[in-house]
């Protein structure tokens, strides 16, 4: 009995060494799901229909604004911190931009002109600020200190985008292509905290950049099992609320420049109608 019960203990202790190895070496975690994941791995964008320019019978070129602080719109937001399940719009391009897969461009223009690489970025929206402080050890004595700030995902709120609305006279349709994206921020003063405006980090060339957007899962609140990748919340059920902040016009003004408030999401919802308007007239006699 005495043997038998001295093979148990190293049995038992052979076990949870093994166990404990496992763990160390990095094994995966258990899944949290009753079934396996096989529709989302590889998936591939869907063409867009074929458009040539003797058929585009009208176009205008928009910019649109997605604040993520509308409750419909949340779910570009949220969760802050990535889980196993659900990732954040700017968490997937900030790992995207930071691996290569995304390609980011100079906010300067919206034109995708100067190529900017992660590192220029995270220099340019990490602060570093040094100031006098008193000294707990050594009362009455002040200390240089430096203060880091560095970039976060958590900060961006809005998303800009930039598409063209268009009159399809071969298929008979108004369609929309969006040509990029542009992650947003709101400036506060650091010492008053007073609103100082919004900041464009970089531009996205959306075309390219699908790639990344089909392969990744947006919250759908109707239905987990059905979940939307981003490509289709974007390209093909714009599943998302956003007001106009700029039409195609000579001086290249923004509605914000001279609009804002009610009134600015009132001259949003105007141009709206009126380009809803075009295409009726076109249609009806």
């Amino acid at each position: 009995m005495k043997k038998l019960a001295v093979l148990s203990i190293v049995l038992f202790a052979l076990f949870a060494a093994e166990r404990v190895q496992a763990q160390a070496i990095g094994m995966e975690p258990p899944s949290d799901r009753f079934y396996i994941r096989e529709n989302h791995i590889g998936r591939e964008p869907r063409p867009f229909v074929w458009v040539r320019e003797a058929d585009i019978y009208i176009r205008h070129r928009l910019w649109r604004m997605i604040d993520f602080r509308q409750p419909f719109n949340q779910f570009f937001y949220f969760p802050v911190n990535p889980t196993r399940d659900r990732i954040s719009f700017m968490s997937m391009v900030m790992q995207g931009f930071e691996s290569g897969e995304l390609r980011a461009f100079d906010p300067i223009t919206d034109d995708f002109t100067r190529p900017l690489t992660f590192e220029e970025f995270m220099a340019q929206h990490t602060h570093v600020e040094t100031r006098y402080v008193d000294d707990l050890d050594n009362p009455g004595q002040m200390i240089l200190r430096s203060d880091t700030t560095a970039f976060r995902t958590g900060d961006v709120m809005m998303l800009r985008l930039k598409e063209d609305w268009f009159i399809d006279r071969q298929r008979s349709v108004r369609d929309n292509r969006i040509i990029g994206l542009a992650p947003v921020v709101r400036r506060y003063h650091a010492e008053s905290g007073d609103f100082m405006g919004i900041q464009t980090l970089f531009w996205l060339h959306y075309a390219e950049s699908r790639p990344v957007f089909v392969n990744t899962d947006a919250f759908n609140r109707h239905n987990s099992a059905a979940r939307l990748s981003y490509d289709d919340v974007f390209a093909w059920q714009r599943f998302f609320h956003s007001f106009i902040t700029k039409i195609d016009n000579p001086q290249g003004r923004e509605l914000t420049e001279f609009l804002s408030g009610r009134q600015l999401l009132e001259e949003s919802r105007r141009i709206e109608i009126e380009l809803l308007n075009i295409e009726e007239d076109l249609w009806v006699w």
